[in-house]
């Protein structure tokens, strides 16, 4: 392969990434590194690749021999980041975000990483100062926009991130980072149906993307009180570590059998079975919820129609 057709490959699987045909992109990346296996620039893309299809063992893989290859790569410390950050290790994800700012401070993808890195942390203040170098870095990047917006509206300002969100569509209509921003401010400001407008825009897009996935979930939730209360739950219980799930599930139940226990103890036994046919209404409850939202979500994407090109 010469350098015009590796240049070629690598940029169709970016484009590929980009439309969010992931399993296209991957293909195409074990192709070229199947003619060469020293081509960092693929590893590292490959990487960040296998993190949005949740394969962090085999993107740390690749990550690690992007990184091995070329040291002073900004794309291989950028897709070492993304992988530190999808399992959990932020400071190492900022190591290597800092490490690649110090190579060429002006690249888009370490801005962008280092603005999703501290809303995950929770440092709005650091993400809005990163967003904004964006912003006077590439003032026409839709990338840029939606990354302000996301700043603005992890920091309630609901209006500015609406208007970031539309100055990027403006830019680029098919940008589905900024129809799901758009849609998550419609929802916020209690427009349902234009929110669901929105998200059913992105998954004709891009069918598999979690943020739109999530904001028609979070419609459905807000549709139905029933079946949006387990949604709450879940979301509540899954949002951290498996270790916090289990912990919460763990520290529910111990707090059920030691009311129970007070009770008993107490001489209140007409309080005791009202309290276990709750807990067994609970445990009910959270175990036909999910298939019941399910199949209400399934009908929603069914009236999903997907482009012609994914």
């Amino acid at each position: 392969m010469t350098a015009r057709d590796s240049h070629h490959a690598l940029r169709r699987a970016q484009a590929q990434a980009e439309r969010g045909q992931l399993d296209a992109a991957i293909d195409t990346l074990a192709n070229r590194l199947g003619n060469d296996p020293d081509d960092a620039e693929a590893h590292a893309l490959l990487a960040m690749c296998l993190v949005r299809r949740k394969r962090l063992h085999a993107a740390d893989l690749e990550a690690s021999s992007a990184l091995a290859l070329a040291p002073d790569s900004v794309l291989a410390h950028v897709a070492a980041a993304s992988v530190a950050q999808a399992k959990g290790r932020p400071k190492v994800a900022e190591a290597h975000l800092h490490a690649a700012l110090e190579l060429d401070p002006e690249v888009v993808a370490t801005r962008l990483q280092l603005v999703d890195l501290h809303l995950y942390w929770g440092r709005t203040d650091e993400a809005d100062r990163h967003a904004q170098a964006l912003l006077v870095l590439t003032p026409d990047d839709p990338a840029a926009c939606v990354a302000a917006a996301e700043v603005a509206f992890a920091q309630g300002r609901m209006a500015e991130a609406s208007a970031l969100a539309v100055e990027a569509l403006e830019r680029n209509p098919e940008q589905v980072s900024a129809l799901v921003l758009h849609g998550r401010c419609e929802l916020a400001a209690g427009r349902v149906d234009a929110a669901r407008d929105h998200a059913v825009w992105a998954l004709q897009l891009t069918p598999e993307d979690p943020s739109a996935l999530a904001l028609l979930c979070g419609i459905k939730a807000r549709k139905s009180w029933f079946l949006g209360l387990w949604w709450r739950f879940q979301t509540f219980v899954t949002s951290g570590s498996g270790t916090r799930t289990v912990l919460i599930l763990l520290a529910a139940f111990l707090l059920y059998r030691a009311t129970g226990i007070l009770l008993e103890e107490a001489g209140r036994e007409d309080l005791t079975v009202p309290l276990r046919n709750l807990w067994l209404g609970f445990c009910a409850y959270t175990w036909f919820a999910p298939a019941l939202f399910m199949r209400s979500l399934r009908k929603e994407l069914d009236q999903v129609r997907l482009r012609p090109d994914f």
